[in-house]
């Protein structure tokens, strides 16, 4: 979605709306700096980014703003989250492998690419990170699409620090949790996998609650073939019994078809 830009000229008339980031920036600082110290607040954006790729869920911080970045980070730090924060989308683009648990703290606003086209282009990336919005300038219109991309919250700034604190546990929940499911599912599609085509023709037959008899005549073989395909499928898959058999594959197939939301059923909060 399209945002208008503050203009390049010193000098030119610039609305009202566009002075808003600056005062709700400058009344953020104020509320940080209450529970962060000046000294735990670094000014490189750099100065913090590891040598290599972090393994632990992390908060990435992206935001133009330098004040704000670091104001960021140092309270998200405070609070005992591991973060690196990025002042332009390119930079993060580079750096984020999809590989890398976490959550995305991510202002709206941002120079020659908003935060919804950087999360839209993300996603389309398979970089399905959960995502917090923050904007100084609010409105339903934005706040509905940013949701519809699956966002975890849209925060208004200057938004409470609890309040973003508690987005963030939040979205590193969520993000846990899509992590296990597809661990889930790739470890069931991992030993169905193993299977031959004739050994998946045999296990469709088994599910459908065909006999080894009717199998055998379908399939063109013997009983006993039929029963050896049987003992090598409960092998290969793990499994000690018909029962057992039946749900690793409805498990299959319902953990496939229902990834978890990204954002649940939460409404924007904070708006105009």
């Amino acid at each position: 979605m399209p945002f208008s830009k503050a203009p390049s000229k010193p000098g030119a008339s610039v609305p009202r709306l566009m002075h808003q980031p600056k005062r709700a920036s400058v009344r953020f600082l104020r509320q940080v700096g209450k529970l962060v110290p000046e000294s735990q607040r670094s000014t490189s954006q750099d100065a913090r980014m590891p040598s290599a790729p972090p393994h632990n869920p992390t908060v990435f911080v992206v935001d133009d703003d330098d004040a704000v970045r670091e104001s960021l980070a140092a309270l998200l730090r405070v609070r005992g989250f591991e973060v690196l924060a990025f002042s332009a989308p390119g930079a993060f683009q580079r750096y984020y492998r999809p590989h890398m648990p976490g959550c995305l703290l991510l202002d709206v606003c941002l120079p020659r690419q908003t935060g919804l086209e950087l999360y839209e282009h993300l996603l389309r990336e398979g970089k399905t990170l959960p995502v917090i919005f923050l904007t100084a300038h609010a409105d339903v219109a934005t706040a509905v699409a940013a949701m519809k991309t699956g966002a975890i919250e849209f925060l208004q700034k200057p938004c409470e620090p609890e309040a973003l604190v508690a987005s963030v546990r939040k979205a590193l929940c969520v993000d846990a949790e899509r992590r296990a499911h597809e661990q889930r599912v790739a470890a069931v599609a991992s030993r169905i996998a193993k299977l031959t085509r004739s050994q998946r023709e045999t296990l469709e037959l088994i599910r459908s609650g065909e006999t080894n008899k009717s199998i055998a005549a379908r399939l063109g073989v013997s009983e006993r073939a039929v029963e050896m395909r049987r003992s090598t499928i409960m092998r290969r898959l793990q499994v000690h019994s018909v029962a057992e058999l039946f749900e690793l594959v409805a498990t299959h197939r319902l953990l496939a078809g229902q990834a978890p939301r990204l954002n649940g059923s939460q409404m924007p909060r904070h708006l105009p």
